[in-house]
């Protein structure tokens, strides 16, 4: 790929990750309060929706081997057109519920399988050394998007233009239309990334591989960490100061204005520090994290600080930090572009690691959600704490690895 034809890739590429980024602000992100509003779920229907949601993270890496014989960026058209499928029934068509649920998970195996072709195709656009830079750029941009999408989303929905009692959901025809102008910016940029037929795909459809534990290691030990985010450090926040929605989605903002800047930082560490030094980083970083997260749970929990406006900007500011880990996800991918054999290996493996990453959802949830109940808030805390124990580990077998290449 020459200069020019790179430049223009990487641009069109930077384009469909911001219309992806708007898209799923506007529809995903709403997601919990569509379902209460629309169809007044209850607790435990709640806890069902999460199985259409989740389950085809599992499927993402029989799906994508399946898909073997296509590029990343033709997976990622067919990823985006499931996407927007979803999206016109549940925001045109007032489904039934278990019209719904049916949609729901075709919506959501469009996302999921946008997930681990994001990083790949990233990384294949990265020049030599500048991998980790580029990929944080990308996310950086999408940061960006997502911020000023909730700004609208918040905007909207405290003046009344957007509203879930409408037949039609403003919020999710506008994410659709998003979505379709992500479809054709992909069409136009398999002019410019195409495997073409001398480099075919010949390796296993599904891999699973002995080099590739480190980073199978790491997500197991991250799909723990990240209940933090998706689950427990809101319910922390809800639960136990009482916090309500529109507080969390100025939050939400204050978390993807800092992303911007936190996903280049994690880039350029990649680059001039090296995968060992990102490794612990991420490793001390999470657990530091989670253990003043369990302070603070213990001591609003048993009434041992204060409920003041200090401590609540304490625990809001050390909220904003935890949810901000998603940014580590770079660093798992440029774990498993540094153990690839093979650069058409990447995509398989990362789908794989998507697919251990929501088993653990699963299980861990449960496991947590216990945990909390039986024993107290903290040792959810905990126990994401001490699951950084891996990510420091695997900082150091990466690192003997490489001195013996």
């Amino acid at each position: 790929m020459d200069a020019s034809t790179h430049k223009k890739a990487v641009r069109l590429f930077t384009i469909a990750i911001c219309l992806i980024a708007v898209s799923i602000g506007l529809s995903s992100a709403n997601y919990s309060n569509y379902f209460k509003e629309v169809y007044d779920v209850t607790s435990s229907q709640r806890g069902f929706i999460e199985i259409p949601r989740e389950t085809p993270g599992v499927l993402c890496a029989f799906i994508i081997s399946a898909l073997a014989g296509f590029s990343d960026v033709t997976v990622s058209v067919i990823s985006q057109i499931l996407f927007v499928i979803g999206l016109i029934v549940m925001g045109c068509f007032s489904p039934s519920y278990g019209i719904m649920l049916a949609f729901l998970f075709i919506n959501s195996l469009g996302s999921h399988l946008f997930m681990p072709l994001n990083d790949s195709i990233g990384m294949s656009l990265a020049k030599e050394g500048e991998v980790g830079q580029t990929i944080g750029n990308f996310k950086s941009k999408s940061n960006l998007f997502t911020m000023l999408t909730a700004c609208v989303v918040f905007i909207g929905f405290r003046s009344g233009i957007f509203s879930f009692k409408t037949g039609v959901i403003l919020p999710f025809v506008l994410a659709a239309i998003f979505g379709v102008a992500a479809i054709i910016i992909l069409i136009y940029l398999r002019k410019y990334i195409h495997k073409p037929k001398e480099t075919k795909d010949k390796s296993p459809r599904f891999i699973v591989r002995k080099q590739y534990i480190p980073y199978y290691l790491v997500t197991i030990a991250y799909g723990c960490q990240k209940r933090i985010k998706l689950v427990f450090g809101p319910w922390l926040m809800v639960e136990l100061l009482h916090m309500g929605a529109d507080t969390l989605a100025l939050l939400s903002i204050i978390v993807a204005f800092a992303d911007t800047f936190f996903s280049r930082i994690i880039g350029k560490m990649l680059d001039k520090r090296g995968l060992r030094f990102t490794l612990f980083f991420e490793g001390f970083y999470l657990a530091g994290i989670s253990l003043i997260l369990a302070f603070l749970a213990h001591g609003f929990e048993d009434a041992l600080l204060p409920q003041t406006k200090i401590m609540y900007l304490i625990a809001c500011f050390f909220y904003i930090v935890a949810m901000m880990m998603d940014q580590v996800n770079m660093i798992h991918a440029y774990l498993v572009r540094s153990l690839a054999v093979e650069a058409n290996e990447i995509t398989k493996t990362l789908s794989v690691g998507l697919s251990v990453d929501h088993v653990m959802a699963v299980v861990i949830s449960s496991v947590m959600g216990v945990v909390w109940s039986v024993f107290g808030s903290e040792y959810v805390f905990i126990m994401a704490a001490f699951a950084s124990v891996v990510q420091i580990g695997v900082g150091i077998y990466v690192h003997r690895v490489q001195q013996h290449l």
